[in-house]
């Protein structure tokens, strides 16, 4: 009875790290989107503003 209880116990604590794990790496990857889609318009900015200015 023992033993199952800790083999439950480390299954559920194993589930919630990777779990965990598995939503930071989504997140990251989603802010790193995001950073991207920022610097290629700051970089189209950039590129219009030296096209207005010649």
């Amino acid at each position: 009875m023992n033993t199952a209880l800790i083999i439950i116990g480390l299954a559920m604590f194993i589930f919630i790290i990777v779990f965990s794990l598995k939503r930071a790496k989504e997140k990251k990857k989603a802010q790193q989107e995001e950073h991207e889609k920022i610097k290629e318009y700051g970089e189209s900015i950039n590129e219009e503003t030296r096209n207005k200015n010649k």
